[in-house]
């Protein structure tokens, strides 16, 4: 038993030396472009329990930890965000775009058109209505809920509850946005709210008959 113990041990210190080689090669000092920006676009994504849900790869698995969580929405989430994207494209300069050609220059000069793209539109936080009748939370997430959330067995059934009621909270983060927005300057007709909110309702309602024809 004694070899057994021993090689058992042996096994297991390859794997953790292979795991912080791994670490280190992937996330702590990523080596080479291509790892830098998927380390970033894994950082980014695992912020928004939507976006991985969009994805839809571990959804329901064991690894499912954010279908019964909607993202944050406030003005202090967002300031985060965008400091972690001008980080991230900060540290892309370290990885190119000298030195790089063929494919991997390619994939830096998408990349950074990209964040930089991102980040402009940061700077016109203050250029729309962040609630209408064709986009904003008010339409999107009940849209997320009745046609990107899966619903296939009770423990997702749980999950989309738990999201249901987040959304009352998003929905509270998103009206001090629209209070902020209006105090810089950007206040949407009446119409427009109204519209938004007809539109809401009647989502709503399809989002009501989905749970009733759940699975228990």
């Amino acid at each position: 038993m004694q070899w057994l113990k021993r090689g058992l041990l042996g096994i297991t210190g390859v794997a953790i030396l292979a795991a912080v080689a791994a670490s280190m090669w992937f996330w702590f000092t990523p080596v080479g472009v291509n790892n830098y920006i998927n380390k970033v676009t894994f950082k980014l994504a695992i912020d928004s329990p939507e976006l991985l849900t969009y994805l839809g790869a571990i959804d329901n698995t064991p690894l499912d930890f954010h279908s019964g969580k909607l993202a944050d929405y406030t003005k202090e989430e967002e300031e985060r965000s965008i400091a972690e994207l001008r980080a991230a494209r900060a540290g892309l300069n370290a990885y190119g775009p000298e030195g790089l050609e063929g494919q991997e220059l390619l994939t830096w000069k998408i990349a950074a058109w990209f964040f930089d793209d991102l980040l402009r539109q940061a700077e016109l936080r203050y250029s729309g209505y962040r609630v209408n009748q064709i986009s904003g939370v008010t339409v999107n997430l009940p849209q997320f809920l009745t046609d990107t959330h899966v619903i296939k067995n009770e423990k997702s059934v749980r999950r989309y509850l738990s999201r249901l009621a987040e959304f009352g909270r998003v929905l509270r983060e998103t009206h001090e946005r629209v209070i902020d927005d209006r105090a810089n300057g950007v206040i949407p007709p009446d119409f427009v709210i109204e519209k938004a909110l007809v539109g809401m309702n009647k989502l709503l309602r399809v989002v009501q008959n989905r749970i009733r024809w759940s699975p228990h």
